[in-house]
């Protein structure tokens, strides 16, 4: 993220000083309610100073994500708002949560400031964990729709797009997305589908041949679909 008026990103310190401030880990799930950790290194050799905040969100259907303030049907505690971390040093931060109605989904932020350069350059480092509490019974296959396929042509570009849809009440995730043609196949990562959501998807194809199906992978099964070309397209 950046910041501009005297605020760098971390990319520019991390070319600057050769290090950086990781989290870890990024993503976890619990079942309901969580009980859960996350850790914070500081891998310069400079003292910094954190903020934690958390954000509720959603996700469009291009899979951009919007944040805003925490919603007020998720109840969050945390051993710490605000912490010093020190140069080779990481600090743990423990939290407690629960929603009102589950699946819900917040992001907890950490957020490094440096030192101010003679220059008036500041740091500022956000570190995101994101926190799914999600029902115990699993995401039903049948109110999972991949809708379309196509195979697109628009000059040398060759791209493959698709449509999904989750109707159900629960929060699954994509594990893997898979294109195959008759010489090859090529392999997407994954990404979270959420209750109600229409997902569409534009994969990039540059394996031989045209691609003919689609396969989204979940954790207890897939989902298949064969890619229609489109003609006018071409």
């Amino acid at each position: 993220m950046r910041r501009i008026g005297g605020i760098l990103t971390w990319l520019l310190l991390g070319a600057a000083a050769g290090q950086a401030q990781t989290i870890s880990p990024v993503i976890v799930e619990f079942r309901e309610k969580g009980r859960g950790s996350f850790q914070v290194l500081n891998d310069s050799f400079v003292p910094l100073n954190a903020v934690v905040e958390a954000r509720s969100f959603s996700v469009d259907e291009d899979g951009k994500p919007t944040f805003r303030h925490l919603g007020p049907e998720i109840e969050l505690k945390l051993s710490t708002t605000s912490f010093r971390l020190g140069p080779q040093q990481a600090y743990t931060v423990f939290y407690e949560a629960r929603a009102d109605r589950v699946p819900a989904w917040f992001c907890i932020y950490v957020v490094i400031t440096g030192r101010t350069t003679t220059n008036g350059i500041q740091l500022v480092v956000e570190l995101p964990h994101t926190v799914y509490l999600v029902t115990k019974k699993p995401a039903s296959r049948e109110f999972l729709s991949l809708l379309r396929a196509e195979s697109l042509k628009t000059g040398s570009i060759h791209e493959v797009e698709a449509e999904l849809e989750n109707r159900g009440e629960a929060f699954i995730r994509v594990q893997e997305v898979e294109v195959v043609s008759a010489k090859g196949k090529k392999t997407y990562a994954g990404f979270p589908f959420f209750p109600g959501q229409r997902r569409k998807l534009r994969l990039n194809w540059n394996q031989p041949g045209d691609p003919q199906l689609l396969v989204l992978k979940f954790p207890q099964f897939k989902i298949e679909k064969a890619i229609r070309t489109n003609v006018a397209s071409q």
